[in-house]
């Protein structure tokens, strides 16, 4: 061997000698590698060295699918940090064999992460499987040589263990400093916990599976022991009280069920919430329940007076509303009722003692009916506006639209709620409606038909006078009063006609009697009659014409009645809810052979038609009249009103 080969062999050893021994010095990984790397660039003259370790084995080292450069020197020639660990920079990893590339290599490119990079050589040695060793030298265009590659393998394998022994020292001294700060934070914890809760005036306590006290207040731990008489260690489910078991109970429950639970325990006088909750552990099981309990006897106290001022505001809303509310249980017996229905229903001053079922709330056609609703109801359906004939506890009835639904609680069917509407006033005026338009139908074919007889005669007259015309003959006298007297009777039908078309124009109403027969007697046509009325708040159900019937009745009793000089209207009601409304005179009466006949049309002395006319207004809302009167002693006009069709309201002043 040549002396300088044996010269150059020896400064190579020499460098790795002093490469190895700067290896290890420090477990601190900057330090170590800033003292191995400065020594390579300084002995070997190389340009650049850096430092490239997977994420996997760094803390947070970011994406597991990436590697960063940890260290490179000098540093202004560094320009990636991080980088995707598929980059060709890592292939060495994969094969584990250091490689080297000169800039005419075509894969030199790829390997660039470094600035102002002018050709040059370099060298990847990998760190076991978890790092690159990247190696920069300028000034050489060929790849490192075998020889030279050979000559740094060892060192930089020891270079490699170094670092995974700093990473490993790293990990300890975190995972000791974390755990020393996890004991003072567990500590601190406990200590804040302990301040917090009992700082609690109520109780509150932690308590393991089994029972076992982990911690408590200070209130929990001396109320416990009263009520144990025991240590605070007892365990809950030692408990043995009437109250106290509905807590264990619920501490039992609260760990099969892994839920929340409150639980409400009356100690004397005093009402309290204890709230049982559970805690989890990382693997999803229950660890602990977690125990506050709190006075709540003013709240519950405020929240029955809210609860009574509330029941009070919606009874006296649902009083005031003028349709019948209630509210039945799952079976249908009637719990609530508003004012309305206590009136409309007659039930008295409050609901029968026995119970009241819906069905027997309707007549015994419509309870069929009736109980299919109800089950439908108890199925989620609604009832919308559907008719039944609703029977009220005297036994009397009137017609209503029923709405009800379902009353829902905890998921469950818990009743019905529902409104009941009367609307006798409307199927009234329907039923006056349709006599209106039968009757006005009968007039108008009659009057036509009368009428057209008039003219027929009246043409044949005609004829017989255009005769004796023709003939020279004088004018018949007797022709020419039997023309004035057809005359007169078409004149009667038209103003008949005239008076009859108003009869059903308006919708029928509520007519307060007396207030109707008080301001009749001041027509100053009755002065000459004594009227007296004793129906007190009596209300009827007719046309708008009724204060025209009550005239002409009053007016008949001057007009026929002679020496007539008082009326009296009187009222006789009937259990069933109908009555009779009586307009006496004390005149010379009707005689028994013309009571029916003063009802006819055309029949009397003035235009035969008055009481005809009042016969037919008040039959529009089903009211007949009849005269009852005895020859001698007045007459008698007495008024039929059917049920329904009559009631006891005080007149709006």
């Amino acid at each position: 061997m040549r002396t300088d080969q044996t010269s150059e062999v020896s400064k190579n050893l020499s460098i790795v000698n002093e490469l190895a021994f700067s290896i290890g010095n420090s477990l601190d990984l900057q330090e170590n590698s800033d003292t191995f790397c400065t020594l390579l660039l300084a002995r070997k003259n190389y340009s650049f060295v850096s430092l490239w370790l997977r994420n996997d084995v760094l803390k947070n080292g970011g994406d597991a699918g990436d590697a960063t450069c940890v260290y490179a020197y000098p540093l202004v020639m560094a320009d990636f940090v991080t980088l995707p660990i598929t980059h060709p920079l890592f292939t060495p990893l994969t094969d584990g064999k250091a490689v080297s590339y000169a800039v005419h290599d075509l894969v030199f490119s790829s390997l660039v992460t470094e600035k102002q990079i002018r050709g040059g050589a370099y060298a990847l040695y990998p760190l076991g499987d978890y790092g690159i060793l990247k190696i920069y030298a300028q000034n050489r265009n060929e790849a490192f040589s075998a020889e030279e590659m050979a000559q740094l393998r060892n060192v930089v394998r020891k270079f490699a263990v170094s670092v995974r022994g700093c990473l490993s020292h790293k990990a300890l001294v975190d995972e000791v400093r974390e755990r020393t700060a996890a004991e003072k934070r567990l500590k601190y914890s406990k200590n804040a916990l302990q301040t917090f809760i009992d700082s609690i005036p109520e109780n509150a306590a932690l308590f393991r599976r089994d029972g076992s006290v982990i911690i408590g207040n200070e209130a929990f731990l001396r109320h416990h022991s009263l009520l144990r008489n025991a240590s605070p260690e007892s365990g809950i489910l030692e408990y043995d009280s009437p109250v106290m078991n509905r807590v264990k109970e619920g501490f039992i429950r609260v760990i099969e069920n892994m839920a929340s639970e409150t639980i409400e325990v009356e100690w004397g006088s005093r009402v309290t919430e204890v709230h049982l909750s559970p805690v989890f552990c990382s693997r999803g099981d229950i660890d602990a329940v977690a125990l506050f309990s709190i006075d709540v006897t003013e709240k519950k106290k405020e929240m029955l007076e809210q609860l009574r001022k509330s029941e009070q505001q919606f009874r006296e809303l649902a009083d005031f509303i003028p349709i019948i509310l209630y509210e039945s249980d799952e079976k249908g017996s009637v719990t609530f009722a508003n004012q309305t229905a206590f009136s409309s229903m007659k039930f008295g001053p409050e609901l029968p003692e026995s119970g009241l079922l819906l069905r027997d709330c309707v007549i015994p056609e419509d309870v069929t009916r009736a109980e299919k609703k109800i089950a439908d109801i108890a199925s989620g359906d609604r009832i919308q506006a559907m008719q039944f004939t609703i029977r009220r506890m005297d036994g009397t009835t009137f017609p209503a639209l029923v709405y009800s639904s379902p009353i829902i609680r905890d998921g469950e069917f818990g009743g019905i709620h529902g409104a009941v509407i009367d609307i006798s006033d409307q199927v009234m005026a329907e039923e006056a409606l349709r006599r209106t338009n039968l009757k006005l139908a009968l007039l108008s074919s009659v009057t036509r038909h009368d009428i057209l007889n008039q003219v027929t005669a009246m043409l044949l007259f005609k004829e017989l006078l255009a005769d004796s015309l023709a003939a020279g003959d004088p004018v018949d006298a007797e022709y020419v009063s039997d023309l004035f007297e057809i005359a007169e009777t078409i004149e009667r039908q038209i103003i008949f006609s005239r008076d009859y078309q108003d009869i059903g124009m308006q919708t029928p109403q509520w007519q307060h009697i007396c207030s109707v027969i008080r301001n009749v007697s001041q027509d100053a046509e009755l002065s000459a009659l004594t009227i007296s009325c004793n129906t007190g708040d009596l209300e009827i159900y007719a046309d708008p014409l009724f204060e025209k019937v009550a005239f002409n009745l009053m007016e008949n009793s001057l007009r026929h009645g002679f020496n007539a000089s008082s009326v009296a209207v009187t009222w006789m009601p009937n259990a069933d809810g109908s009555g009779t409304l009586t307009f006496a005179d004390d005149g010379v009466g009707v005689p028994d052979g013309m009571k029916e006949r003063i009802f006819e049309k055309g029949f009397g002395s003035n235009t035969g038609y008055g009481l005809y006319l009042i016969r037919e207004i008040l039959d529009l809302t089903g009211i007949g009249i009849e005269e009852a009167g005895t020859v001698g002693r007045g007459a008698a006009f007495s008024l039929t009103i059917p049920p329904g069709a009559c009631r006891n309201i005080p007149p709006v002043v």
